[in-house]
């Protein structure tokens, strides 16, 4: 993107995450819980008719975890929570002062762009909204979400270490590692081995090269699998009826 250009308005169906929300120091039940408000605000919906269950529903935890993550994330300063009997409307509260200020370099692209709350942050980036839509759970969902929001816009790829995984997204190395294995049986993600080759001409094993499908792509292919798992059913259901048809018996003349 050239010096002056400004990023993109994300579309109505997705929505943008500064890098910093990954250097909160949060745990992933928070973490979690704190990105689909972030989705929820960005898109105006369910401001005053917010609940546990909707987020349970979303993220794949229990609305009994729901709601302790939600009472860490507004005692920790993150939002602020107003009840109305079985929903509560909320408000996220700015970040800016509770992470350091160091850039990464390496980020693909790095412009300033306002914020729902009005803070301006470097490399905010979309994420379609569809992610919570797929089924996934806790952990799952949090490094799928996180690989969607490192990897290029046109080449879909990325290639973060598990440790960097974990580091964002407040996970040990070998559950990264379960999560990542689990989203490419499911066929979310592509990985493929990477080497570096040293001054010495040696070649050793680097981070795995994450392609992260397109999440429109995958819900349409599960739509056809279903509407292929109901013609099945329909057409099991037409020839047992018509075998009941013919072995019954035959009324007396």
């Amino acid at each position: 993107m050239r010096s002056g250009q400004s990023l993109p308005a994300p579309s109505s169906d997705e929505f943008c995450l500064p890098h910093e929300v990954f250097e909160l120091g949060l745990t992933h039940g928070p973490l979690l819980v704190y990105l689909y408000l972030i989705c929820r605000k960005s898109l105006k919906r369910g401001v005053d008719k917010m609940s546990c269950a909707i987020i349970r529903n979303a993220v794949g935890l229990c609305e009994k975890t729901v709601r302790t993550h939600l009472r860490t994330l507004a005692d920790a300063g993150f939002i602020k929570v107003k009840k109305h009997g079985q929903t509560f409307s909320y408000s996220l509260c700015p970040i800016q002062s509770k992470v350091q200020e160091h850039r990464s370099t390496t980020h693909w692209i790095s412009r300033k762009q306002a914020w729902i709350t009005d803070e301006v942050f470097d490399a905010a980036f979309p994420v379609p909204v569809e992610v919570f839509h797929l089924d996934l759970k806790g952990g799952e969902l949090l490094v799928y979400i996180y690989l969607h929001y490192q990897k290029g816009v046109r080449s879909g790829q990325c290639w973060p270490s598990y440790a960097t995984i974990g580091a964002a997204v407040g996970m040990g190395r070998k559950t990264v590692q379960r999560h990542v294995h689990s989203l490419i049986s499911k066929g979310l993600i592509q990985a493929e081995d990477t080497t570096i080759r040293r001054r010495d001409g040696r070649r050793y094993n680097g981070s795995l090269l994450y392609t992260v499908r397109p999440v429109e792509r995958i819900l349409k292919e599960r739509e056809k699998e279903l509407l292929a798992e109901l013609k099945l059913v329909e057409a099991q259901r037409k020839w047992e009826r018509r075998c009941q048809q013919r072995d019954r018996p035959r009324s007396a003349l």
